[in-house]
């Protein structure tokens, strides 16, 4: 709090059940209900957050939404930053995704996206966050509040392939070409997960066979390497590839 007032935060009129918990705490933090254009909570005039849950937070990286909020978020604010509540064995269990690719899409937005992910274990907890962030921002460092609306947009086009140029190895040119031809960046990772790297039979790399062999540039190291990152996959050699069908 500063000079005895209580914290300030912007919220998405959506979000009912966090302003209910905020509600008992006005002595500390307080905070104004909109209809945001970008993130779920606003901090400061630097500092927003999107919050998703983990069941929404797997099914956003299958319809690809996920992707195109969060570079949203990160063109409008210098700090972004995702909550994550309760990804827990539920959610891991139960939505069909693979936990490599959940943890895939998690590695790419930390590392390459650059966005801040905290993990929470529910709602208590995510407003004990926005709590802190907002102590931080605002009386430590006291930054203004605004909220701010969308800067001019990219094409969707332009931010699947702005997602895409954060992969391993890879520009504008190349991200714009998988675009072309697989739609949505996640076509783009299905095409990358089920292209196989081919093997002489002293266990050298010599070629891929699957979605991205019809495609000039796109070899084995780069599926190597992308598979690592998305998918936690790590090179097999024709030994290891024989073994894993018995």
């Amino acid at each position: 709090m500063t000079e005895n007032k209580p914290l300030h935060v912007i919220i998405d009129n959506r979000e009912q059940k966090l302003m209910a918990l905020l509600d008992n705490k006005k002595d500390i933090i307080t905070y104004e209900s909109k209809q945001l254009d970008i993130a779920d909570i606003v901090i400061s005039s630097d500092v927003a957050i999107e919050r998703k849950e983990g069941f929404d937070f797997v099914s956003s990286i299958m319809d690809n939404r996920l992707f195109e909020q969060l570079l949203r978020l990160k063109d409008t604010y210098e700090n972004p930053i995702l909550i994550l509540e309760g990804l827990n064995n539920d959610v891991f269990e139960n939505t069909g995704m693979k936990i490599s690719s959940i943890y895939g899409a998690l590695s790419f937005i930390s590392y390459k996206l650059g966005i801040s992910v905290i993990p929470t274990r529910n709602l208590e907890d995510t407003a004990i966050v926005v709590e802190r962030i907002a102590y931080r921002e605002q009386v430590k460092d006291s930054m203004p509040i605004f909220s701010r609306r969308a800067p001019k947009q990219l094409s969707k086009k332009e931010r699947r392939s702005f997602i895409i140029e954060g992969l391993v190895d890879i520009g504008a040119k190349k991200a714009k070409t998988l675009i072309e031809k697989y739609k949505t960046p996640y076509n783009v990772f299905k095409a990358i997960k089920n292209t196989e790297i081919l093997y002489t039979k002293t266990g050298n790399p010599k070629g891929i066979r699957g979605p991205l062999e019809v495609l000039t540039g796109f070899g084995w190291k780069f599926v190597e390497k992308n598979q690592k990152l998305l998918f936690g996959k790590n090179k097999k050699s024709p030994q290891k590839r024989i073994n894993d069908d018995y």
